[in-house]
């Protein structure tokens, strides 16, 4: 533990560390730079950690009680030991943690993190270290410039949640995006949703199928929209959906999921019939109800048994977004 130190950025540092980051291209992967991407992933944890952006928070219990931290009890400093770069996650309100979440031990360091009666007195975790975890279980992680930038890199507000339905996600057609890192064998490291959604638990033996799935996907969506180089936000509605189930798919817990397949599977097959065009001019006044309850049916358990209610659940989202599209002329699109 005596090697272990605390990193306190000055203002010229993390202006030198915008810049290098700046500089990458869009994707990189660790193997490429695995001090310059861990120092970033890094940061972005840390960014994250106590703020409503923070994934992992829910899952850190204190023991003595068997209920959440607070979250506003987490502080996470930014460290480096023996060449690494990492964080370390603690809580004022116990110095003796635990992890109710599968898979999460493995990412973090036993040894700085175990208490004498092997609570945690603190969540160490280094970048460089899982990278090589994901790679044993043939998965190349990344650092994905565009999502950096729109974060935290981007004017990063605690206050302000990245990770609910919004504006850019769906302007920036992030499915293209998510699907090509999938089929290529990648996810992006930059954040707690990153480790807690997707590094956690990763396991090869789904990949190759999640691999062609997300293959299938990106031809897909990319054909839809080979006819116009600005879809509307109305055309992007359904694969913004497509990628949002693709992404909980390729999470550890659902891995292999015949709900998630069913459901994506519809969504592929509405997309293929281009019920609402890509190249349709249209100004989308709402966005539909809908939406959550296809996440939420994707979810449930047995779903796949059940079509009809896929469809329909499906085509109720399809006509709402029809009903909140109005076209150029300012006529209802239908």
């Amino acid at each position: 533990m005596s090697e272990l130190k605390v990193i306190d950025f000055s203002p010229e540092e993390l202006t030198l560390l915008r810049d290098r980051f700046h500089a990458l291209g869009e994707v990189t992967p660790f193997t490429n730079a695995p001090k310059l991407c861990s120092l970033i992933a890094s940061y972005g944890i840390a960014r994250e950690i106590g703020t409503i952006n923070d994934e992992l928070a829910r899952f850190i219990f204190n023991v003595d009680t068997g209920e959440p931290v607070a979250l506003s009890s987490l502080r996470a400093d930014m460290i480096e030991w023996r060449g690494l770069t990492g964080i370390r996650v603690t809580s004022s309100e116990s110095p003796r943690l635990e992890l109710r979440t599968k898979g999460f031990y493995d990412l973090i360091h036993p040894g700085l993190s175990t208490n004498a009666d092997q609570t945690l007195y603190g969540l160490h975790i280094f970048p460089e270290i899982i990278a090589r975890i994901a790679q044993e279980e043939g998965v190349e992680l990344v650092i994905i410039k565009s999502w950096g930038v729109n974060s935290i890199f981007g004017g990063f507000d605690p206050a302000k949640s990245y990770y609910q339905t919004n504006l850019w996600e769906i302007e920036n057609n992030d499915v293209l995006k998510f699907s090509d890192l999938v089929r290529n064998g990648q996810v992006a490291l930059l954040g707690t949703h990153d480790l807690i959604a997707h590094i956690g638990g990763i396991d090869e033996r789904h990949w190759p199928e999640l691999r062609q799935t997300a293959q299938t996907v990106f031809l897909a969506v990319e054909a839809y929209f080979l006819s116009t180089a600005n879809p509307s936000i109305a055309a992007l509605i359904l694969p913004y959906t497509i990628g949002v189930v693709l992404d909980d798919l390729a999470q550890p817990p659902s891995y292999g999921s015949e709900g998630h397949k069913a459901v994506l599977s519809e969504l592929l097959h509405q997309l293929s019939e281009q019920i609402i065009p890509p190249n349709l001019k249209t100004l989308l006044t709402a966005f539909p109800k809908s939406f959550q309850n296809i996440i939420d049916l994707s979810r449930r358990t047995g779903i796949e048994n059940d079509t009809h209610l896929i469809k329909s659940t499906i085509d109720r989202m399809i006509n709402e977004i029809q009903g909140a599209s109005l076209t150029t002329s300012g006529q209802i699109s239908n």
